[in-house]
């Protein structure tokens, strides 16, 4: 069994590759910014996956401490991490996109 985390897997594509890694047997742990969101998103996968097999955690990827404990933590659960992706994104535009 492969244990994955991605980030920002709480909606979009990061959502649906957390529900495509669960349908093929993986461990995978879950993370959004909010612990609402990730417990929700848990709620919903849990509904026609293992929960065993998942982690879910919040984690703000602009703050180095919380992703340093969803490291941690995914690790602690499962014992290795074998695939990370980074799909949550950040964006500071400095003008409206709509302007350029």
């Amino acid at each position: 069994m492969k244990n994955i985390v991605i980030t920002g897997s709480t909606r979009g594509i990061g959502r649906g590759l957390a529900e495509a890694f669960l349908d093929l047997g993986c461990a995978v742990t879950v993370s959004g910014r909010t612990r609402r969101a990730v417990d929700a998103t848990a709620r919903e996968l849990a509904a026609n996956h293992d929960a065993e097999r998942m982690v879910v955690q919040p984690c703000d990827v602009t703050d180095y401490r919380q992703v340093k404990a969803l490291w941690l933590g995914a690790h602690a659960r499962f014992g290795q991490i074998d695939i990370w992706i980074n799909n949550a994104g950040i964006g500071h535009a400095q003008r409206d996109t709509w302007l350029l």
